[in-house]
């Protein structure tokens, strides 16, 4: 498995703008890729309990 830290600096590159970054990668990544990561999963289910705890959903 490759180690998602690396991957996103040799896409990215060495530079530090994170809000370039995160607006460059936001336009560029597919949902239906993104929601293969188990960390990004486990986030969307954590907020969609919270919104519901809150009455949002």
């Amino acid at each position: 498995m490759a180690d998602p830290k690396a991957v996103l600096k040799a896409a990215l590159g060495g530079r530090r703008d994170a809000e370039r970054d995160f607006g460059r990668l936001g336009q560029t990544v597919a949902l239906d890729a993104l929601s293969k990561v188990p960390a990004y999963r486990r986030w969307t289910a954590e907020l969609r309990r919270a919104m519901e705890g809150l009455r949002f959903l």
